[in-house]
């Protein structure tokens, strides 16, 4: 068992004494402190040599997505270990939906009282993780949330203009949202440009080019509890997308964010949902993985890896 952390996260910036004195009194799990990519894949080599089987991840939604892309975009082990997440971040977004319940104290007394799997195996879940190539040879990221358009420029604000001091949970992403939403139905296009992309969802284009926002996604819960898909086709990557000023948005959103859809929510009036095993992006501009922003310079696909195996206890 080991556990890698960012004491630069936003539930660690502030101390993480309690922890400290966990790890003291439990030496079984070797400890390594990571910030950057690199720093993390030089952790999890050394893990790897070790033959690992249970890795926790204290740290927030990049930290995870550092970790994802060492072990499924680079392939530092020859079977990944099972993944325990603290809900250590600012949002813990990742954590909140395939991590351990509670804070991360209690939560590592339940990993550490942990005594294997669970008949039937329920206590471990696998998921798929989102492995993103951009260009021919462009390098693997890996995650489990995708967005580009108004989800990246909600990034931007909720980590510069409203939410300086790192304030942590999901209310602030909820208020960013809310923001936005009234840049859409204000026509604020200043705060809030369309993203203007081409899109091939299994090969098959989607019959529009300028976009509210598009995500992809593994994960079966966002923030505030919205699970904005609605597709039914079994695949395991969660497509989504809203073309710029769709008719009857106010109306639908509500239904839409519990993946729910509406008579009008069709493609014919711009939204599309479904699910599927590769997606194709081509754009110019910003998009988060996980919460940390990227740059598109080249076309992006977007493809299953893993599966992985995540502790829920």
């Amino acid at each position: 068992m080991a556990m890698i952390t960012n004491p630069r996260s936003g539930g660690n910036r502030k101390g993480w004494d309690g922890i400290r004195n966990f790890l003291a009194g439990n030496r079984q799990i070797r400890h390594e402190e990571a910030v950057t990519p690199d720093q993390v894949r030089a952790v999890l080599a050394d893990f790897a040599s070790r033959e690992v089987d249970l890795l926790i991840v204290n740290g927030g939604d990049g930290t995870v997505q550092s970790v994802l892309t060492a072990l499924y975009g680079q392939n530092l082990f020859r079977r990944p270990p099972v993944l325990a997440l603290l809900r250590a971040g600012t949002t813990s977004m990742l954590a909140r939906d395939v991590g351990v319940a509670g804070r991360p104290l209690a939560a590592l007394e339940k990993i550490r009282d942990w005594r294997g799997p669970a008949a039937g195996g329920h206590d471990i879940e696998e998921r798929s993780v989102l492995k993103l190539r951009q260009g021919a040879d462009g390098q693997n990221l890996c995650g489990m949330f995708f967005g580009a358009g108004a989800i990246p420029r909600g990034i931007e604000l909720f980590h510069g203009q409203i939410n300086p001091k790192g304030v942590r949970g999901e209310f602030f992403p909820g208020l960013i949202l809310a923001r936005l939403l009234l840049a859409v139905f204000t026509g604020n296009e200043k705060l809030l440009p369309p993203a203007e992309m081409e899109i091939r969802v299994d090969g098959v284009p989607v019959p529009e080019n300028r976009y509210l926002f598009t995500l992809v996604s593994t994960l079966d819960r966002l923030f505030l509890g919205m699970h904005p898909y609605w597709g039914k086709e079994d695949a395991p990557l969660h497509f989504s997308a809203v073309r710029s000023k769709p008719p009857c948005l106010l109306r639908n959103l509500p239904y839409l964010m519990r993946g729910r859809r509406t008579r009008t929510a069709s493609p014919e009036n711009g939204y599309f949902s479904r699910n599927a095993r590769r997606i194709h992006f081509d754009f110019r501009g910003r998009f988060t993985l996980d919460g940390e922003l990227f740059e598109a310079v080249a076309p992006l696909t977007v493809e299953p890896a893993g599966p992985a195996r995540f502790l829920k206890i």
